[in-house]
């Protein structure tokens, strides 16, 4: 008897194995790809932006003080530190670096689709979520916006689609668990970045427009009471600070301006094909310092790259357009695919007309996987039109948009191995963090984009000070005190690399004519040999 039971055990965690093989294998693609990318670019400012909180002590306003114990509420007006509480675990038991940063957030990248998978499992059906799942998995943008987690996006994802996951199961059972932690994710989303606004926006009124009856039948004071309650904890920390401040939030950043439209428009066709990180992320041959790849890996890469003459652009723009002309063939799920073009429609409309937003690869990729939903129920539907050749044609249709998306992901690999990063992604951070290891004195950041990785790498004990500004100005005094300090180091980038050049220029100028001469410590190089950035002192 005891045989037989181990048996049925062994056959039902196989039979679920079979099930659960096709996400399984997509989340393991989604993985290989993440890891075979997390190398090769350096730490971005933005990306490493959270780690103030845990290693220095935010303004007043954005934190709060509980039991002796200063909490940090938010890192910036619109950015909240819910990704600050979760790295200041993480940062405890492992070292700040590449490696600690990324592997996180691409396993929250997993997860993402892994909940994907189950909504489209809700809604449609097995059919829909394999296709859904595995377009997702191998999207280039997501998983480069999410590796790279400099948006931030990681959690926004994780977010939307966990509400929403929830918010069907409530939608069916009538579980007030299921609503509770549905507006809760939501909540924290808000929380993790006000921009999710812009997300919750699209769910409402794509909501009510394509079912206004589900909803009105669910709505009831005790229920309204326990989504009210849920989201407010979720979003709580920005809703305080917001409070405490005038609103802050939402004064400093909805101002509309429809005069950046069309750069937003063609910056939605980059993400969609996956051509929006070129140039921003990677260099191409004009970079020059053109290295031969040394790694088995990166010989395979740089092959395959030059075999499919270098593609810049994936197949899923122009499938969406064919889901539009086969309308018949999906008809019968028209009410999920309105559904999720609502939610893009209303959720882009507002990127594109908000002042200062919307118009980075950070921002549009924040409609997905909506653009999956749409894509894998249509295509899902179609295919079960025609039994004979529906699935063959499915599968070779996903399996083709899938290469070429993969190819692309190939693409921005083989061009880090050849050409490098980008000055905003540039390796030679690690370079700059050790060299600066050799100055027990204040350093002084005169240009953007080293500050808030010098922080985390450091974990908070390098003496370093942020003093520069777009426009090149310093505070009254700062400039004398800053001379006065005879072991002050002070680092920026090389010439032609500065974002802020007035700011060094200021500097530089101001120094001499207090009858200072500007000296040279170090120059530190990326690993493609192009000097990045310098170390210098003013000697008198």
């Amino acid at each position: 008897m005891a045989d037989v039971v181990r048996a049925s055990s062994v056959t039902d965690i196989l039979a679920r194995i079979s099930k659960a093989s096709p996400l399984l294998a997509a989340c393991m693609i989604y993985l290989l790809a993440g890891y075979a990318l997390l190398p090769y670019n350096g730490i971005e400012d933005d990306e490493s932006l959270f780690a103030n909180p845990i290693y220095r002590m935010v303004s007043r306003e954005c934190r709060i003080r509980v039991f002796h114990r200063n909490i940090p509420l938010m890192v910036m007006d619109y950015v909240g530190a819910l990704k600050s509480w979760v790295y200041s675990f993480i940062f405890t038991i492992l070292e700040p670096s590449k490696v600690s940063l990324r592997l996180p957030v691409l396993l929250i990248g997993a997860i993402t689709i892994a909940v994907f998978y189950r909504l489209l499992q809700q809604v449609v059906g097995k059919r829909a979520a394999v296709v859904g799942c595995f377009l997702l998995a191998t999207d280039t943008i997501f998983l480069m916006t999410t590796l790279f987690d400099w948006g931030p996006v990681a959690i926004q994802h994780l977010a939307l689609v966990v509400g929403c996951v929830q918010l069907v199961a409530f939608h069916r059972t009538g579980s007030q668990w299921s609503l509770a932690c549905g507006f809760l994710a939501l909540g924290l989303g808000l929380w993790d970045k006000a921009i999710f606004v812009w997300l919750l926006a699209g769910l409402v009124v794509a909501g009510l427009a394509v079912f206004p009856g589900s909803i009105v039948k669910r709505l009831c004071v005790r229920n309204v009471a326990c989504a009210s309650i849920a989201f407010l904890l979720g979003a709580w920390p920005l809703l305080v600070y917001n409070a405490r401040h005038h609103w802050t939030t939402f004064r400093n950043n909805a101002a509309i301006s429809t005069g950046e439209t069309a750069g937003k428009l063609m910056m939605l066709k980059d993400t969609i094909n996956g051509s929006g990180l070129f140039g921003y992320m990677v260099n191409d041959a004009d970079a020059g310092m053109r290295d031969p790849p040394e790694k088995p890996l990166e010989r395979a890469s740089v092959a395959i790259a030059k075999l499919f003459r270098e593609p810049t652009e994936n197949y899923l723009l122009s499938a969406a357009c064919l889901t539009l002309a086969i309308l018949p063939l999906w008809r019968r799920r028209w009410r999920e695919i309105l559904f999720g073009l609502v939610f893009m429609a209303v959720a882009w409309v507002q990127m594109a007309v908000t002042r200062n937003g919307g118009g980075g690869v950070h921002h549009t990729v924040l409609l997905w996987p909506f653009p999956h939903f749409v894509l894998a129920i249509a295509l899902s539907e179609a295919s079960q039109r025609y039994r004979r050749i529906g699935r063959p044609a499915l599968i070779a249709v996903v399996t083709f948009l899938c290469a070429t998306n993969l190819l692309v992901t190939n693409q921005y690999l083989s061009q880090l191995i050849r050409y490098g990063q980008s000055v905003t992604w540039t390796d030679a951070i690690y370079g700059l963090s050790d060299s600066l290891r050799a100055y027990d004195s204040d350093i002084y950041v005169t240009d953007w984009g080293m500050f808030d990785q010098l922080i985390m790498l450091h974990k908070g004990r390098l003496a370093v000070h942020m003093v520069a500004r777009a426009d090149g100005g310093f505070e009254d005094g700062q400039v004398d005190t800053m001379l006065a300090d005879r072991r002050a180091v002070f680092v920026t980038h090389v010439r032609d690399k500065r974002f802020f050049p007035k700011a060094d220029e200021h500097m530089a100028s101001a120094a001499a004519i207090r009858g200072y001469e500007r000296q040279v410590l170090a120059t530190v190089s990326d690993t493609k040999g192009r000097p990045v950035f310098e170390v210098y002192r003013f000697d008198p």
